[in-house]
C-alpha cells in the first residue's frame, strides 16, 4: 500500500507538471514543447503499469477505445509494394511524383502520404492518453486537486489575456504573439485556442459554486432560515462560493475579450446549461428552497441577454468568409482518400491539392476537427469518432443521478459540460489539434468518466454506523421474580 501511494503521488505531480507546462509555450505547438510532453507521458504510463494494480480503475471499453485511438495512425506507417499502394484511392499520383522527382529506387513505400507526419502524430497522442488513463485512475481526492490546478491555470490566462487586451496592441505582454494581436491570447497562439480552453474551465468553475452554495447545513424554524442562510456567506465554505463566482466571472470576461464568436456564444450556451442542470440542486428544504432556484434562473437569463449583443458588435471571425469554401474542398479530399485517408497529420501537405482559389490563403488546418480527422483517417477515424461520442453519451447515464450530489459528482457534471462545448466549438475550429487543449480534454474526459460511488459509500459508512451504535448499547435487564426459600403453607397465609 505505501509503495502504491507513493507511485501515485509520483504520477500526481507529474500531471500537474504536464497540465501547468502545456499551455505555456504556444499552447505546446513547437517541437521542443512537445517533446516534453511526450517524455513526461512515457513516465506516467511507465509509472502506472509499475504500479501494483496497473489499471484496474479504468473500464475495459475505456481501455479498448485508448488503444485503438493510439494504434490509429499506425496502419499508415505499413510499408507495401509500389504496385499495389498506386492501386488505392487517392494514390494514383504517386507514380508521377515519384517519376518526376527521380525517387524510384524503392520498391516499398508507406501507405501514409506524409510518413514522417504520421510518425509524428503517432507520439502525439501519447500526452492525451497518458493523462486519460492516469486520472481515471488516481483517487478522487487527487483527481480534485488537478480540478484546482486546472481553475489555476484559468485564472492566470484570463488575466494576463486581460492585461494583454487593456495594454494595448503590440504590448510585451503578448509574448510575443503575431497571431493574437488585438484580441487577448495569454499564451496561446491563437484567441480561438484561448478560448476554448477557457469554455472548458467555466462550466467547472460554476459546478463547485453550486456545490459549495448546495451543501449548506440543515436549516431550523422556518423564520430562522434566511438568517441562517445569510450566516452561510460568513462562513469558509460560503468564502469558497464567493472565491469560485469571482473565478466564474474572470474567465468569462476574459472569454468575451477573446473576441472569438464561438467562443462567447459556446459561453452564453454553457450558462445555460449549467442552469440546467444545477438550479434545481439549489432548491429544497436544506438550502435555497424554490427563491434560490428562480433566482439562479433569472440571473443566468439577464447573463444570456447581456451576452447577446456583445456577441453581435464585440465577436470577430477573419475566417468566416473562407470556412465554407475549406470545408467543400476538404470534403473532396475525404471523398478522393476515402476508406484509407491520406495518413494521421497529411492535412497540411496534402490540401494544398484541393485548395481553390477562393481560399487566397495559407491552410494547414480544415477549421473542423471532424473533417480533417476523416481526411487523414478515413473510415478508421469515422469509427473512432462515432465511438467516443457513444463513450461520451454512456458516461452521462453514470454520472447523472438521482437524489443528493456530493462535490465531486457536481464537478463531473461541470467537466461533461465542459466536454460537450468544446466538441461543439470542433465543428468550426480546431481546437483538439493543439496539444495543449487536447490535454486538458483528456483530463476533463479522465474526470467525466471516474468511477464515482462517493454517495453510496457514504451511505453504507452511515447505515454501518448506526448498526454499530446499536450492537454497543446495552441491553436492557429484564426483571426475573425468584421463588420462596421455603414452601409456603395454607397455614401460614
Amino acid at each position: 500500500m505505501a509503495a502504491s501511494s507513493r507511485q501515485d503521488r509520483s504520477i500526481l505531480w507529474l500531471l500537474i507538471i504536464m497540465l501547468i507546462f502545456a499551455p505555456l509555450f504556444r499552447a505546446g505547438n513547437l517541437p521542443l514543447p512537445l517533446m516534453v510532453l511526450e517524455l513526461l507521458a512515457l513516465s506516467v504510463l511507465l509509472l502506472l503499469f509499475l504500479r501494483a494494480q496497473p489499471l484496474d480503475q479504468v473500464k475495459t471499453s475505456h481501455l479498448g477505445w485508448s488503444a485503438a485511438l493510439f494504434l490509429l495512425p499506425v496502419p499508415g506507417l505499413i510499408a507495401l509494394p509500389l504496385d499495389t499502394l498506386y492501386s488505392l484511392p487517392g494514390r494514383d499520383f504517386l507514380q508521377s511524383v515519384f517519376s518526376a522527382v527521380g525517387s524510384t529506387d524503392s520498391q516499398w513505400r508507406s501507405l501514409s502520404l506524409v510518413p514522417h507526419n504520421t510518425e509524428a502524430a503517432l507520439w502525439a497522442l501519447l500526452p492525451p492518453i497518458a493523462v486519460f488513463m492516469a486520472v481515471c485512475s488516481l483517487p478522487r481526492q487527487q483527481v480534485m486537486k488537478l480540478v484546482y490546478i486546472m481553475l489555476g491555470m484559468a485564472v492566470f490566462q484570463s488575466v494576463l489575456s486581460l492585461m494583454q487586451y487593456g495594454g494595448g496592441f503590440g504590448g510585451a505582454l503578448y509574448l510575443p504573439n503575431e497571431y493574437g494581436m488585438k484580441a487577448a491570447a495569454g499564451t496561446y497562439l491563437n484567441k480561438d485556442h484561448l478560448a476554448g480552453f477557457l469554455e472548458m474551465t467555466f462550466p467547472v468553475a460554476l459546478a463547485l459554486l453550486a456545490a459549495s452554495v448546495g451543501h449548506t447545513h440543515s436549516l431550523g424554524p422556518r423564520g430562522s432560515r434566511w438568517r441562517e442562510r445569510m450566516n452561510f456567506l460568513s462562513t469558509l465554505k460560503g468564502h469558497q462560493a464567493g472565491l469560485y463566482a469571482l473565478i466564474g466571472l474572470v474567465v468569462l470576461l476574459a472569454l468575451v475579450f477573446t473576441r472569438s464568436r464561438a467562443g462567447i456564444a459556446l459561453a452564453m450556451l454553457g450558462l445555460f446549461l449549467v442552469m440546467i442542470a444545477f438550479s434545481r440542486r439549489l432548491g429544497g428544504s436544506n438550502v435555497y428552497g424554490t427563491y434560490g432556484t428562480l433566482f439562479a434562473v433569472i440571473m443566468v437569463l439577464t447573463a444570456e441577454i447581456g451576452l447577446a449583443p456583445i456577441l453581435d458588435r464585440f465577436s470577430e471571425d477573419s475566417m468566416e468568409d473562407m470556412r465554407w469554401n475549406i470545408y467543400a474542398s476538404t470534403l473532396r479530399g475525404i471523398m478522393d482518400n476515402f476508406p484509407l485517408g491520406a495518413g494521421a497529420g497529411s492535412y497540411p501537405e496534402i490540401y494544398p491539392h484541393y485548395q481553390p482559389a477562393s481560399v487566397d490563403a495559407f491552410v494547414n488546418h480544415a477549421h473542423n476537427d471532424y473533417l480533417e480527422w476523416l481526411f487523414d483517417g478515413g473510415v478508421a477515424a469515422l469509427l473512432m469518432i462515432l465511438s467516443g461520442l457513444l463513450v461520451f453519451a454512456r458516461g452521462w447515464l453514470a454520472v447523472w443521478r438521482s437524489g443528493r450530489w456530493r462535490t465531486f459528482r457536481y464537478v463531473q457534471v461541470g467537466a461533461g459540460i465542459g466536454l460537450l462545448l468544446l466538441i461543439l466549438h470542433s465543428l468550426i475550429d480546431f481546437n483538439l489539434h493543439k496539444p495543449a487543449n487536447a490535454i486538458w480534454f483528456a483530463f476533463l474526459l479522465g474526470l467525466f468518466l471516474h468511477e464515482n460511488n462517493e454517495e453510496q459509500e457514504i451511505s453504507d459508512k452511515t447505515r454501518k454506523r448506526v448498526r454499530t451504535r446499536r450492537l454497543n448499547t446495552p441491553a436492557v435487564p429484564i426483571p426475573t421474580v425468584s421463588k420462596p426459600r421455603k414452601p409456603i403453607t395454607m397455614k401460614d397465609w
